[in-house]
């Protein structure tokens, strides 16, 4: 079978295994729950019947919520975050679509504790299930799909980056015949040259072929329209790898919307769920902090006090996600009116604005603590690109490329590009290039990580003054 109709028969499969999964921890969970005494039975040994009654339901509701969320569409279908994510998601919506259809039909008697421990167990069943599909697919689609014949037409950034990764991945078996274009690309020295793009009707008589990747940069986006032509008349599937790289930073993924392919470029790489995770994170964070090191907020306050004059706290207007502005508060480390004969500057080394006690806790960061208030506020989160006042930001956005791209995600106490050395008086374009890989590559362990690298290298640094 060729590769299509092997997802058509994987995908069929993944149904029929998550409903069965579904259906038989609705019975593991009897067993656990009454015939076990996994949880104490208080109320009453409850009819077998009433449980395998609503047994189909559960399964159609299941299988339907899963349609609906996107479970099995094809970059779903395979083990990994995006379709555990996903997984998740569907599974607790189903849960909570059941539970209310047993409420509106009278049925109250069902154990709280059952409904409760279900999808509980359900979860790890259904990423076990999913974990072992995966392995078992990897291993026999190549025994049973047919090898699609691909010849490859251009060269470019875009090409290698699509080869390297369809090497590494092998999503579907591929054969390839060869490639037309320039003759020299040495990430496609593997392939056999057959010529240029002359050849290519020739090329299509004497091969079989079954698909065209066609690529070229946007410098040679004139080499589409009389190759798209010609194939246009052809049947072989043709696949275009469109490079508008240089308009994208961090993402970069075709969508489909009223029915029309869209090409989407620097969406904020964190989905709903991911944002509440975040801020979920941000507070607690935030809420710890405030708590812990409140003694640390009042010695220092005393400090600041007694060595100069003038107010405990700083508040400055920065900016934020989606370039909204707000206030952001800091331990005063400047003199009072700091700026009132040079306007808005960085600080330098051996910056005669600082207050003694304020050159302390600008090398050691303290200055920044109250920034946790911003946190626990929204305003801000943990981990981010670091906010900058908007007349800087004025500046930068005229003279670094994408550098108002930094804004697609909240600032943050700490970043990528700080744990990397990248802070105070250093290059702006280094730290845009170290903002814009966070950015892109964003997920909740890189957060993780970067909290952990702000602990031991994150505080003390050579170019905070």
């Amino acid at each position: 079978m060729d590769f299509g109709q092997a997802i058509f028969f994987y995908v069929a499969l993944l149904k029929l295994a998550d409903a069965a999964t579904v259906l038989g921890m609705w019975y593991f969970c009897w067993y656990l729950r009454f015939y076990k005494a996994l949880v104490p039975v208080t109320k009453g040994f409850p009819t077998y019947s009433k449980y395998t009654d609503v047994a189909l339901p559960l399964m159609v509701v299941f299988s339907a919520v899963f349609h609906l969320i996107g479970v099995y569409r094809r970059d779903r279908i395979h083990f990994g975050f995006r379709a555990i994510k996903k997984m998740c998601e569907a599974s607790i919506l189903a849960t909570l679509v059941f539970v209310s259809i047993l409420y509106f039909r009278g049925d109250l008697l069902f154990s709280r504790a059952y409904l409760l421990l279900y999808p509980v167990l359900l979860l790890p069943a259904l990423f076990a299930e999913r974990a072992i599909a995966h392995i078992a697919w990897r291993r026999i689609q190549f025994q049973i799909t047919r090898s699609q014949r691909a010849l490859i037409m251009g060269h470019g950034d875009l090409l290698e980056m699509f080869w390297q990764r369809i090497q590494y991945k092998r999503p579907y078996p591929v054969k390839w015949v060869g490639r037309l274009g320039k003759p020299d690309p040495e990430f496609l020295s593997e392939v056999r040259y057959l010529g240029t793009e002359e050849d290519l009707p020739n090329i299509l008589q004497q091969q079989k072929i079954d698909s065209v990747i066609v690529s070229y940069p946007t410098t040679e986006s004139d080499r589409y329209e009389p190759i798209l032509n010609f194939l246009s008349n052809e049947l072989v599937s043709v696949k275009v790898l469109p490079d508008f790289g240089k308009y994208s930073t961090f993402t970069y993924h075709a969508e489909e919307e009223c029915t029309i392919p869209l090409l989407i470029f620097n969406q904020p790489p964190t989905g709903s769920s991911d944002r509440v995770m975040k801020r979920s994170l941000d507070l607690l964070g935030s809420l710890i902090f405030l708590i812990l090191f409140s003694p640390i907020y009042l010695f220092l306050s005393v400090l600041i006090k007694l060595t100069s004059k003038g107010p405990i706290f700083y508040s400055q207007r920065r900016m934020g996600a989606d370039g909204k502005t707000f206030t952001l508060y800091k331990f005063r480390s400047m003199k009072i009116d700091a700026e009132k004969d040079t306007g808005a500057v960085w600080a330098t080394q051996n910056d005669h604005r600082t207050t003694n006690i304020g050159k302390w806790l600008r090398r050691t960061s303290l200055d920044e603590i109250p920034q946790f208030y911003n946190v626990l506020k929204g305003d801000m989160s943990l981990v981010g690109p670091r906010p900058e006042r908007p007349i800087f930001v004025e500046e930068f956005r005229q003279r670094v490329p994408k550098y108002m791209l930094r804004h697609k995600m909240k600032s943050g106490i700490t970043g990528w590009a700080q744990v990397n050395g990248w802070r105070g008086n250093t290059s702006i374009e280094e730290r845009i290039k170290y903002d814009l890989f966070y950015i892109g590559h964003w997920s909740h362990v890189l957060d993780i990580k970067i909290l952990l690298m702000t602990l031991y290298k994150g505080f003390v640094h050579r170019h905070a003054y």
